[in-house]
């Protein structure tokens, strides 16, 4: 049970890494058609700042025996391959939007960068000498390099996201509440309308007593089913009762509870409009990445020990940027 709990903390882990742009972590898996970039690379004292870093990140809590383990389904054979595999990508699609950036004229401006430079200085100030050697030697202008092309990146993805129009309407994220009654039988089912619908007549008592299915109450997307169900269900006003109608050899009576949830709308509406940006987002990103294919090689990703300078403990290099870059903008 420990060795399975470990392996499910492990894939939160590097799960946390290719969620940093977390638009990106579906956007992989495209086929070389357009032209490789020739583009430098990072250098290898500017890579090691974020493998560092999250190197220590995850083996601070795991152990060194984490990058040993193995891994199924994937090219790579161990966890400690598929991390450095996986941080070379999200490097790449760094700077891939970097290239974006440019063609945009997208950039830090002078209060972003001061906001960059303190998180930078913090950072490097912090650094034991292990830590700084097992980071390829960096020096304070790798960690600032390192900030702003993390930064640009996000301002460029926020960017493509600002011109998506995701506004719904109400009734396109409209979701309701129903109580029902489920049963087999025709013939009870129409006794049971015509007991709820008396006067007085508690609807949650006979659905306790009578309804097959355990689930008393649900709630309806608009949308999300196109059945005889949801046809009644969304025709019925506030306390209103349907009539018995039948469906998948069944006989549903249903009462509305909210015609409009408002709460769960809005929670819905704000999930549905996310979700069209990433779409939106991750269709220009990828018809962009065919064209402008961007591959590290640089000899040093070859050279990478996952358990060299066990020394080095430094895990915050994103931790930073989110207490002095994003949260101060």
């Amino acid at each position: 049970m420990a060795i399975l709990d470990k392996k499910k903390r492990i894939r939160r882990f590097f799960c946390l890494i290719l969620s940093l742009l977390f638009l990106l972590s579906s956007c992989k898996g495209i086929a070389i058609s357009g032209k490789t970039e020739n583009i430098p690379g990072y250098t290898e004292a500017q890579a090691m700042i974020v493998v560092g870093s999250e190197r220590n990140r995850i083996q601070n809590v795991m152990g060194k025996e984490v990058w040993d383990l193995p891994v199924a389904g994937q090219v790579e054979k161990t966890y400690g391959e598929y991390f450095l595999a996986k941080t070379k990508e999200f490097l790449q699609d760094i700077r891939t939007l970097n290239l974006m950036a440019e063609e945009k004229g997208i950039i830090a401006n002078g209060t972003e960068m001061e906001s960059i430079r303190t998180a930078a200085n913090a950072f490097y100030q912090s650094l034991s000498e292990e830590d700084k050697a097992f980071f390829g030697n960096c020096s304070l202008k790798d960690v600032v390099d390192m900030y702003v092309a993390y930064f640009v990146a996000e301002k460029t993805a926020k960017s493509l996201l600002a011109n998506v129009d995701t506004e719904l309407s109400a009734a396109e994220a409209k979701v309701i509440s129903v109580e029902q009654i489920v049963v087999q039988d025709e013939d009870l089912a129409k006794e049971l309308e015509e007991k709820v619908k008396l006067a007085g007549a508690n609807f949650s008592y006979y659905a306790r007593q009578y309804s097959e299915d355990p689930e008393l109450q649900k709630n309806l997307a608009f949308g999300e089913r196109e059945d005889e169900y949801a046809k009644v269900a969304f025709s019925l006003e506030d306390n209103e009762i349907s009539s018995v109608f039948s469906q998948d050899g069944k006989y549903y009576i249903l009462k509305c509870l909210s015609s409009y949830d408002e709460e769960a709308t809005k929670e819905r509406k704000e999930r549905l409009e996310t979700a069209i940006r990433s779409l939106h987002f991750q269709e220009s990103y990828e018809a962009y990445q065919k064209e402008h294919i961007v591959r590290f090689r640089e000899p040093f990703w070859k050279e990478i020990d996952l358990h060299s300078h066990e020394g080095s403990t430094a895990d915050y290099f994103f931790s930073y940027y989110q207490e002095k870059v994003a949260e101060a903008k």
